[in-house]
C-alpha cells in the first residue's frame, strides 16, 4: 500500500500545479476518475497477475476514462464548476492553501479509502472466475450502463434550446432523481462483490465511503440545496424516488 499512497500523493499534487496554472479547481474533479486507473495499474503491475485481476484493471479503467471524459467534456470552455467558485470566494485570500488541504488532499484521501477493494483485489489470490466474479461483473455493467444512460441523456436534453430552465424528468430521471448516482454506487458494490472473500471483506469500507458521500456530503445534499428552488422541483420530488426505484418518495 506504501507505493499506492505515495502514487495518489504525486498525482494529486501534479494537478494541484494544473489547478494553480490554469487557475481552476474543477481540474480535479477530471482526475478523480483518472486516479483509480492509476491505483489500478499499479496494484497489477506489483501483485502476481491472472484473469481476473485484468478484468478488474478493465473495469477500473473503463470506469475511469468515461468519467474522466465526460467531466472534462462538460467543463471544457467552461467557467469554473460553481461548487468550486462558491468555495474559493468563502476562502477568499487564503483560498490555495484551503483548495490545497480541502479539495486535493482530502480527494486523494477519499481515493486512497474507496479504491480500498481494487487494492487488495489485486494483491489478494484472485486467480480464478466464480459465481462472486460473476455477479460482481453485472452489478458494475448495470450501474455503468445506468451512469452512462444517464449523463448521455441529460447532456441530449440540455443541448436542446427548447428546454432552457426546464427539469430534465425523462428517461432515467422517470426512475429516481439520481440516476447517475445510482449508477456509480452499483459500480463500486459491483466491483466490491468481484473482489470478495473473507480477507478482503473489510474493504466494504470502500463503496460505504461512496454511498455516505453522495447521500450525505458532497452529492445529494448540494444538489437538493440548489434545485429545491426551481419551479417544480418539489412536484417532481414528491412523484419520484431519490435513488431507489419503486420506493415511495418521502414528503420534501
Amino acid at each position: 500500500m506504501g507505493l499506492i499512497i505515495l502514487s495518489i500523493l504525486v498525482f494529486c499534487h501534479l494537478f494541484f500545479w494544473i489547478a494553480w496554472k490554469t487557475n481552476k479547481l474543477d481540474v480535479m474533479d477530471v482526475a478523480w476518475g483518472l486516479g483509480f486507473i492509476l491505483v489500478g495499474l499499479v496494484g497489477y503491475m506489483t501483485n502476481y497477475p491472472s484473469p481476473p485481476k485484468a478484468l478488474l484493471l478493465a473495469m477500473v479503467t473503463t470506469w475511469g476514462l468515461r468519467l474522466a471524459w465526460h467531466v472534462f467534456s462538460r467543463n471544457k470552455n467552461q467557467p469554473e464548476d460553481p461548487r468550486y467558485a462558491k468555495m474559493r470566494a468563502q476562502w477568499g485570500a487564503d483560498w490555495m492553501k484551503q483548495a490545497y488541504l480541502k479539495v486535493f488532499l482530502a480527494q486523494g484521501g477519499a481515493m486512497f479509502v474507496v479504491s480500498l477493494p481494487v487494492q487488495l483485489g489485486m494483491s489478494s489470490e484472485l486467480e480464478h472466475f466464480g459465481v462472486k466474479q460473476f455477479l460482481g461483473f453485472m452489478i458494475w455493467a448495470a450501474g455503468l450502463g445506468l451512469e452512462s444512460w444517464s449523463d448521455w441523456y441529460l447532456a441530449r436534453f440540455k443541448a436542446n434550446p427548447a428546454n432552457h430552465g426546464k427539469l430534465c424528468t425523462d428517461g432515467p430521471w422517470a426512475i429516481v432523481r439520481y440516476p447517475n448516482y445510482l449508477g456509480e454506487i452499483m459500480v463500486w458494490w459491483g466491483i466490491y462483490f468481484f473482489i470478495f472473500n473473507f480477507w478482503t471483506s473489510w474493504t466494504i469500507v470502500g463503496p460505504l465511503t461512496i454511498c455516505y458521500s453522495l447521500l450525505k456530503v458532497t452529492g445529494i445534499p448540494m444538489q437538493e440545496e440548489s434545485k429545491m428552488k426551481k419551479p417544480g422541483y418539489r412536484e417532481y420530488a414528491a412523484r419520484v424516488p431519490r435513488l431507489i426505484p419503486f420506493l415511495k418518495p418521502k414528503a420534501t
